[in-house]
C-alpha cells in the first residue's frame, strides 16, 4: 500500500522494499492468491450485502453495522486487492497521475474503514450492555454516529496518500506509482504511523471494550448485579416465550450475548489476519537487510486481505435469519417459505437504540 522513492518491485505492497529482479514464480503465486481472495471477497460481501439490504425494513442495528462492514470490505477488494493483482500481471502501473493518487488513497481508506467499523461495532455492544439507560435516553437517530465517524475518520486519515504517492519515472522511460519519503526516517515513520492508527490503537480500544463487556456479563450471570441509577438487585433467568431464547432480567439478554460472541470472533479473525501483515511491514522497514527477498513474508502480506472474505460468513453463521436467506439464494430450488411480515428469531435484532426487554 505504499512505496519508496526508489524503484521497488510490486511485491512490496506497503513498504516498497527494492528488489533488482522480479521473481516470476512468486509473482505467479501472488496473482493466483489475489485472484482467489478478490473473487471470494466480492462474492461473499455482495451476497450478504444484498441479503441485508432486503431486510432493511426490520431496522436491525447490527445489520446496519454489517452493511457498512461489507461495503468497507468491498472497498478493500476493488481498490486494494484488484489493483495489486493488476500490477502483478502488467508489472508496472499504467495510468495517469490522478489515477495513481486516487487508487493509493482508496487502498488505505479500505484498511481504515474495515478496522474502524469493527471498532464501531464493539463500542455499540459496550454501550448496549454496559450503559443501556444512557443509550435508551438518546433514542433513535437518523444517522448512526459510530458508522459516520468510522467513515469520516477513514477518509481524513487517508488523505496523506494523495500527497505521498504520484506517477514517478523509476527507470528511463518507465513510470510507476510510488511514494516519496524523507530519508532516512520517512518510510519508517509512515509504516509505523499506519500500523499504529489502523491496528494497534483500534486493537487496544477493542480489547478494553471487550473486557468491560465480559465483566458486565459476568456480573449479570454469576453475581446477580445490575447497573442502574440508584438500584442494584439480583438478576434471574426468565423463560422465553413463543420459542424465543431466555433472557436475564438484569438487562443482558441471550441475544446480546450472542452478538457479543459474534463481534469477538470478527475481532479475533481480524487480529489473526492483519497482525502478521503489520509485523512483516515493520520488520521490513526497521530491519531491511534481513527482510528483503523473503518470499514467505511477501505471501504473508497478501493473506491479510483474507479478512475481507471472512467477515460476511461469520455474520451469516451467527445470524439465523440471514443464514436462511443466504441459503435460499444459493439453493433456489430448496427455498423455505417464510411467514409474511414476521420478525425473524435473530439475535442481531438487539441494538443499543432500544432498552433491552424480557424477550426478543
Amino acid at each position: 500500500m505504499a512505496g519508496t522513492s526508489s524503484p521497488p518491485d510490486n511485491n512490496s505492497n506497503l513498504t516498497g522494499v527494492a528488489e533488482d529482479e522480479r521473481d516470476a514464480y512468486v509473482a505467479q503465486w501472488e496473482i493466483a492468491i489475489l485472484a482467489i481472495i478478490f473473487a471470494c471477497a466480492t462474492f461473499g460481501n455482495c451476497l450478504v450485502l444484498f441479503t441485508l439490504l432486503r431486510r432493511r425494513k426490520h431496522n436491525a442495528l447490527m445489520h446496519t453495522f454489517m452493511i457498512h462492514l461489507c461495503l468497507a470490505d468491498l472497498v478493500v477488494a476493488f481498490f486494494q486487492v484488484l489493483p495489486q493483482m493488476v500490477w502483478d500481471i502488467i508489472d508496472r502501473f499504467q495510468g495517469p497521475d490522478i489515477l495513481c493518487r486516487g487508487v493509493r488513497y482508496l487502498q488505505v481508506v479500505g484498511m481504515f474503514a474495515s478496522s474502524y467499523m469493527i471498532v464501531a461495532m464493539t463500542f455499540d455492544r459496550h454501550q448496549a450492555i454496559c450503559r443501556p439507560m444512557m443509550t435508551f435516553k438518546k433514542g433513535s437517530a437518523r444517522w448512526n454516529v459510530p458508522v459516520c465517524l468510522a467513515w469520516l475518520g477513514s477518509a481524513i486519515l487517508s488523505l496523506p496518500q494523495i500527497f505521498i504517492f504520484s506517477r514517478t519515472e523509476v527507470l528511463p522511460g518507465v513510470y510507476d506509482c510510488w511514494g516519496h519519503f524523507v530519508e532516512p526516517w520517512g518510510l519508517k515513520a509512515y509504516v509505523t504511523w499506519i500500523t499504529l492508527m489502523v491496528f494497534i490503537l483500534p486493537a487496544m480500544f477493542i480489547a478494553t471494550c471487550q473486557v468491560l463487556i465480559f465483566r458486565e456479563i459476568h456480573h449479570s450471570l454469576y453475581l446477580g448485579t445490575e447497573r442502574s441509577p440508584g438500584s442494584r438487585r439480583k438478576g434471574k433467568l426468565v423463560g422465553g416465550r413463543n420459542g424465543l431464547p431466555p433472557v436475564l432480567d438484569s438487562g443482558v439478554t441471550s441475544a446480546m450475548s450472542k452478538t457479543v460472541r459474534m463481534t469477538l470472533v470478527i475481532v479475533l479473525v481480524y487480529v489473526v489476519c492483519w497482525a502478521p501483515f503489520f509485523i512483516a511491514q515493520l520488520w521490513n522497514v526497521w530491519n531491511p537487510t534481513t527482510a528483503t527477498n523473503n518470499a514467505a513474508i511477501t505471501i504473508l502480506m497478501l493473506l491479510a486481505s483474507l479478512n475481507s472474505c471472512t467477515n460476511p460468513w461469520i455474520y451469516t453463521i451467527f445470524s439465523s435469519s440471514v443464514s436462511k436467506d443466504v441459503q435460499s439464494i444459493l439453493c433456489c430450488g430448496c427455498r423455505t417459505r417464510r411467514r409474511k411480515n414476521s420478525l425473524p428469531e435473530d439475535s442481531c435484532f438487539t441494538g443499543s437504540s432500544s432498552l433491552p426487554k424480557d424477550s426478543l
